[in-house]
């Protein structure tokens, strides 16, 4: 089954949230190179399919809705099968300049909002947790170019990025292996304060999205001290420019499994 490229608002994978290329040659500066992927992320409004396999174990069938603006960024991520799993979602909501927050749904009528402390668990079980799809760290202040590395046939740039006091995240730093070409991460490592990876990301394919830029179209995501194999992530659908409002991104809005247009 062929799949499609990943919406990087997930990924905010933090790593959702890295953008495509649009131009043929990188940045020379490590601000100009953040600068551009992280206006690339404020492409609107946009519907994902997604199939989430955790650990080896069966797959996870999810739908997102996005939004990504200059005023913030709104995530719902939203399980359609297994059936024994299907309406549980999740609400991510971080404005500009504020800390992020969460609300979690499980049928037939749990709502809860998610504190601090639980915006680090995975999810739906994954490697992959709520602050690393709601978090940009292309956007945080301080960016750096510390060397090229290839990943596969790619010489790539790495972008080290490190959040300033204005900056929320339980990371010290991230860094970011870029394909120059298609500006593309085709590797990100997030570390703690000791300089240790606490989680790893692989794009393991690039393809073309529906406004024609590239984006990883499959993840693997590792934690960390997991007990498992890891997470993969793949993209089945995406589509740009659909019609969602404010109530799409509210508590009510995560008991309804719509399409949008």
């Amino acid at each position: 089954m062929k799949t499609f490229p990943l919406s990087f608002a997930m990924l905010a994978l933090g790593w959702a949230a890295l953008a495509p290329a649009t131009a043929a040659e990188s940045p020379a500066t490590a601000a100009e190179l953040a600068a551009r992927l992280n206006a690339d992320r404020l492409d609107g409004t946009a519907y994902v399919r997604l199939r989430l396999e955790v650990n080896g174990g069966g797959a996870i069938q999810i739908q997102t809705k996005e939004r990504h603006t200059q005023a913030g960024t709104d995530l719902v991520y939203q399980i359609l099968f297994p059936k024994e799993r299907k309406g549980e979602s999740v609400l991510l909501r971080k404005p500009s300049g504020q800390a992020a927050r969460g609300t979690l749904f499980v049928p037939p009528d749990s709502v809860k909002s998610l504190s601090a402390a639980q915006l680090k668990e995975g999810l739906f079980g994954s490697d992959l947790t709520y602050e690393d799809l709601i978090e940009n760290f292309f956007g945080w202040s301080q960016q750096t170019l510390v060397g090229t590395e290839d990943v596969g046939r790619v010489n790539c740039q790495i972008l080290e990025s490190k959040p300033g006091s204005s900056d929320r995240s339980s990371y010290a730093s991230v860094k970011s292996w870029i394909d120059p070409k298609r500006r593309v991460p085709l590797r990100v490592e997030k570390y703690n304060a000791a300089g240790q990876v606490v989680v790893r990301m692989e794009t393991t394919r690039v393809e073309k999205d529906d406004l024609d830029r590239h984006l990883p179209a499959s993840l693997s995501i590792t934690r960390a001290g997991s007990s498992g194999s890891g997470t993969v992530m793949e993209g089945s659908r995406i589509k740009h420019g659909v019609t969602l409002t404010d109530a799409d991104f509210s508590p009510e809005g995560l008991k309804v499994l719509t399409t949008p247009k």
